[in-house]
């Protein structure tokens, strides 16, 4: 199945983007070339520039917060399953006190690196991160392949720390959800959210090999899906006019 997945709130995009770029930052690592280890470096500064903008370990922090508050009151119910919900909040309290314990902001500690520091300078302008430009990355990419690791593991463990504890909250979120299979008339769907309810994200799933996507719009009350042609991607594409089944998910907690 193809997922397309909406954040309802800004903390929810907050932490799919940082989502999107640890996985994108541990696929290059996971054949550490100088050249996978410089795609590596482009997204910890990706990283840096989300993390210096807004305030990452106190959303975490709040969401982990309201989290485990809302899985205590789950556990009170009659036909739960205790011993998930226990490993659940523990994994919660852990994930919250390693964050705790993180003095200062996230990427405090590449703020006044020195090489970090140049070639986020350098990053803007196109081709401008190699050997001639910057000499001193020449010579870090030509170190042996372990001391590269080390450095790069070093530089993003806070962001590896603040991604696993996200994960547990996107699991809980996307696991806390409200399912039907709809029909988009005509490739248009819209629907009002339960007031009552506090979403976190909208997903879709289509199956695979179809030649159209969902274009999401989302606010407070309600929501709307437009399913467009996606053609030969070189034109903008034209709503699909001909009824489109879908797989929806609401998911709260």
């Amino acid at each position: 199945m193809a997922v397309y997945e909406q954040p309802l709130n800004e903390k929810i995009r907050l932490f799919l983007r940082l989502e999107f770029l640890v996985q994108r930052f541990r696929t290059h690592l996971d054949d550490p070339t100088p050249e996978n280890c410089q795609a590596a470096i482009m997204v910890l500064l990706e990283l840096y520039n989300l993390s210096s903008r807004l305030d990452v370990k106190n959303a975490i922090l709040n969401v982990l917060d309201w989290q485990t508050q809302a899985v205590r009151r789950l556990s009170e119910l009659d036909g739960v399953d205790a011993d998930r919900l226990q490993k659940i909040l523990n994994r919660l309290e852990e994930k919250g006190k390693q964050l705790y314990s993180f003095r200062g902001q996230l990427g405090q500690h590449l703020k006044r690196h020195t090489f970090l520091n140049l070639l986020r300078q350098r990053a803007g302008i196109a081709g401008s991160m190699n050997g001639f430009d910057v000499p001193l990355f020449n010579y870090w990419m030509h170190q042996p392949e372990e001391k590269r690791l080390i450095d790069i593991n070093q530089w993003v463990e806070p962001y590896t720390m603040a991604y696993d504890a996200i994960e547990i909250v996107l699991q809980l979120v996307r696991e806390s959800r409200d399912s039907e299979d709809v029909i988009a008339e005509d490739g248009f769907f819209q629907a009002g959210l339960n007031p009552n309810r506090e979403y976190q994200l909208l997903r879709i799933e289509l199956e695979d090999g179809v030649d159209f996507y969902p274009e999401i719009s989302a606010g407070k009350q309600r929501f709307s899906v437009r399913f467009v042609k996606a053609g030969d991607l070189e034109e903008r594409g034209t709503q699909k006019l001909e009824d489109v089944p879908f797989s929806l998910f609401l998911c709260s907690l």
